[in-house]
């Protein structure tokens, strides 16, 4: 029997799907008003915000749903992992003013504090169910 995950992961996916939801609001729809503000380029901003559309979903969906495998959740640790080693390689471009690269650590900070969190949600569950 597959046990499905937590209700404490589910929020944290709700969570995540919040604020994905909100960044690629933010992303896109200020793009341009973004760029000489945080020293991005406006199609990157864009296309950023574009991606954080499908994993409000997944995240909103996996978070929604009881009895889903950790396997989800999964996916949008490694999501995150994924965002948050990108955005900290960004800023090796060097392209980055000062406002913008607090804006990039902040942002990072944020997705891996949520990974973390989701982390230790399902090792807290699995430690429970090996009990």
């Amino acid at each position: 029997m597959i046990m499905g995950i937590g209700p404490l992961t589910r929020q944290l996916l709700l969570i995540d799907a919040a604020t994905c939801l909100a960044s690629g609001l933010l992303l896109t729809l200020g793009a341009g008003l973004l760029e000489p503000l945080l020293g991005l380029p406006s199609w990157l901003l864009l296309e950023a915000g574009i991606i954080l559309f499908p994993c409000t979903l997944f995240a909103a969906w996996a978070g929604r749903r009881v009895g889903v495998s950790a396997g989800p959740a999964k996916v949008m640790i490694a999501l995150n992992l994924f965002w948050v080693a990108g955005s900290l390689a960004l800023l090796s471009l060097g392209w980055t003013t000062p406002l913008g690269t607090g804006f990039i650590l902040v942002q990072a900070l944020a997705v891996a504090g949520i990974s973390a969190a989701q982390i230790f949600s399902l090792r807290g569950r699995a430690t429970l169910a090996a009990a």
